[in-house]
């Protein structure tokens, strides 16, 4: 084995309710109240969600201006000056998962070369740099810098590609059955990664 190739959220990444829910509170002060706060942020989310299953966002400067426009919503809907959400990017309300660095680690530590494929914005590199992991990872591949999302086939076909490695050498990390699958059709050593508490027993 050669190469790995993990998936971001699920595997190294995880969404931190806490400090959305933080964030609206923070936010609901300036006179919306929590509730509304609560609304507009999840709003954020779910269009987050729909350019990443649309490939609409395909390079970071469009990235900076899709997230200028959630900036000037939420700042207009919460009467929050913008230069408070500014600086602000969506893996700020993203946690490491619980081993994520233990398992980067141990992979680089077998001399593995290390890829982290995502349906995700183009920021994936940044997003992980933000958490600390970015030094372990010698490929970032988001879909929307892609142009293709996970389980197509040619998502895990162009992250292999440029990381100069083949299917059969290569381990793969995912949370989603289907995404595992479809790295298992095309040769990769593909498993299920789930996430436990410590002590947990196997599901």
């Amino acid at each position: 084995m050669r190469g790995a190739l993990l998936d971001r959220d699920g595997v190294l990444l995880l969404m931190d309710e806490e400090a959305l829910y933080k964030k609206a509170l923070e936010l609901s002060i300036h006179g919306a109240g929590l509730e509304k706060a609560l609304a507009v942020l999840a709003q954020v989310v779910h269009e987050i969600n729909e350019a990443v299953r649309h490939l609409q966002v395909r390079t970071l400067e469009e990235e900076g201006r899709f997230w200028r426009k959630q900036v000037l919503r939420v700042s207009q809907e919460l009467r929050v000056p913008e230069a408070k959400l500014l600086s602000l990017r969506y893996y700020h309300f993203m946690r490491q998962a619980p081993g994520a660095e233990a398992l980067l680690r141990s992979l680089k530590a077998q001399g593995l070369k290390v890829g982290v494929l995502s349906n995700t914005l183009p920021s994936l590199r940044e997003s992980l740099a933000y958490h600390g992991l970015a030094p372990y990872v010698d490929g970032f591949f988001a879909s929307c810098a892609l142009g293709v999302a996970k389980p197509d086939p040619r998502a895990f076909l162009l992250a292999l590609e440029a990381l100069g490695l083949a299917p059969e050498e290569t381990l793969y990390l995912d949370d989603d059955p289907e995404n595992v699958a479809t790295a298992r059709r095309l040769g990769l050593r593909a498993e299920l990664y789930e996430i436990r508490a410590p002590g947990a027993p196997p599901r």
